[in-house]
């Protein structure tokens, strides 16, 4: 399956989007393609969308630090502005259950 869109110099936005895509999935369709989002002129921008992206949607998050495709670590290595920011969200505690609040009563009779 040949893309010649991903070629196009003037195809920034297809390009963050198909990668995007296959991370997602974690499966290509089209190495070349995929590789290809990653070796034209703007491949530094690429990376930075994917990652700023991946800051704000959880999903693609998982998928970047899950991923077989990229290598997130050194995705991160030369930018620390993100490493920052994935290393300070990663600290986060994960967001469990919060305690009720009224809600339903305890069946357990208090009296002896």
């Amino acid at each position: 399956m040949y893309l010649p869109k991903v070629y196009d110099p003037g195809a920034h936005a297809y390009r963050v989007r198909y990668a995007t895509a296959n991370i997602l999935r974690d499966r290509v369709v089209n190495e070349g393609a995929f590789n290809a989002c990653f070796e034209m002129d703007d491949a530094e921008e690429v990376i930075c969308a994917i990652l700023r992206r991946g800051l704000k949607n959880p999903k693609l998050r998982e998928a970047l630090e899950r991923s077989h495709l990229i290598n997130l670590t050194q995705w991160l290595a030369p930018r620390p502005e993100f490493s920052e920011a994935y290393y300070a969200t990663e600290s986060k505690p994960t967001a469990g259950k919060a305690p009720r609040v009224g809600g339903r009563k305890s069946r357990r009779s208090t009296h002896p």
